[in-house]
Parts: structure tokens; sequence; C-alpha cells
């Protein structure tokens, strides 16, 4: 029998096929559906936090942000797939402000910028004040103590790694079919 006849050697041929496809689709998404950068980017941005309830804000307050917080433009246009709907602009929220960087659409990590915010998200825009457990006494803001118990999702800055995992994963394969078609040759 022919190395080339082999079901082995078949197998890794379909495989090879199948992985290459599923490679070459993630790509294809990325670009399609991503809002970020290409080839390379770093936006600033809002991971959200919890809600300050309307009722328990200090009067005034959004107001005041609007008059004196920091305007975020929100960066390209908006993914096709939209998570959640927009809260309403008096709608206050904690979050925490970070630099995203992407690399061919792709998040890939993120750092700080402004650290703990509080803030309320317009169809344009994010607009903010940075906060910590002093100034939140010290306004009457209710919210988490400390800062730090909150949770954020952090892992949809960083899940860009799933490509150059996925080659690895390919090279890999490839080193294991080369040594399974040496076998069949006999030259192992």
């Amino acid at each position: 029998m022919a190395p080339d006849d082999d079901g082995v050697v078949m197998r890794d041929r379909y495989r090879r096929v199948a992985i290459a496809g599923v490679i070459l689709l993630y790509a294809v998404a990325v670009l399609v559906f991503t809002d970020r950068d290409v080839p390379f980017g770093r936006r600033a941005m809002i991971l959200p936090g919890a809600s300050i309830p309307s009722s328990r804000a200090p009067a005034g307050y959004a107001a005041a942000l609007d008059q004196y917080g920091v305007h975020l433009p929100k960066h390209g246009v908006r993914a096709i797939v939209q998570s959640a709907p927009l809260a309403p602009p008096d709608r206050l929220h904690f979050g925490y402000s970070i630099i995203e960087t992407s690399i061919f659409g792709a998040p890939y990590g993120f750092g700080k910028d402004d650290g703990y915010v509080v803030y309320y998200e317009t169809l344009r825009e994010f607009v903010y004040a940075p906060v910590n457990e002093d100034y939140m006494r010290k306004v009457g803001l209710p919210g988490p103590m400390p800062l730090s118990s909150q949770s954020f999702a952090w892992w949809r800055h960083v899940w860009g790694w799933v490509f150059p995992l996925a080659l690895t994963g390919w090279g890999w394969f490839e080193l294991g079919a080369a040594r399974r078609k040496r076998a069949v040759e006999g030259l192992i």
C-alpha cells in the first residue's frame, strides 16, 4: 500500500483541512465583526461594574458629571452583535477605566488608565469621573467598599490569544502528522 493511501495519512489530511478552515473562519470573523483598529490599536474604554440606584445617588450628580467629568468618545462603530441595551444617561455605574491593546482586530491585553470610575454611557460616549473610597465618602456615593471588591469582565479584552494558541496547536498537530507519515513509510 502506498503511504498516501494509508488510513492514518488520509485522516491527518482531512484533519489538516478542517483545522485550517476553522482558523481561517476565526480570522475572517474577527476582521468582520470587530470594532477595533486594524492592524494595531490602543483605545481607552470602561469595563462596566455595579450600578448605582438612582434613589441613592447624590442629587445632581449626573449633571455635575456631565459638566465636569471626562467625555470619552466610543471609538469606531459598535460591533454588529451588541451584548446589552444601553442604559439611560441618568443611570450611574461603577466601572474600571482601561487602555486595551489589539492586533488585527483582536484584543491581546489591557492596562490601567484612570482605574475605578463612576460613569454613565450614551450612544456616542462614556462620561466618567475617577473615584476612590475617600472621594465616595465625601460626596456621599453609595457603593462597594472596598472598591477592589468589584469584579470586571476582563476576559473580553484578552481573547485574541486564541489565534496564536490555535496556530501553536496546528504546529503541534503537524509534528505528529509528520511522525505518523514517516512511521507509515517505514522511515522510523
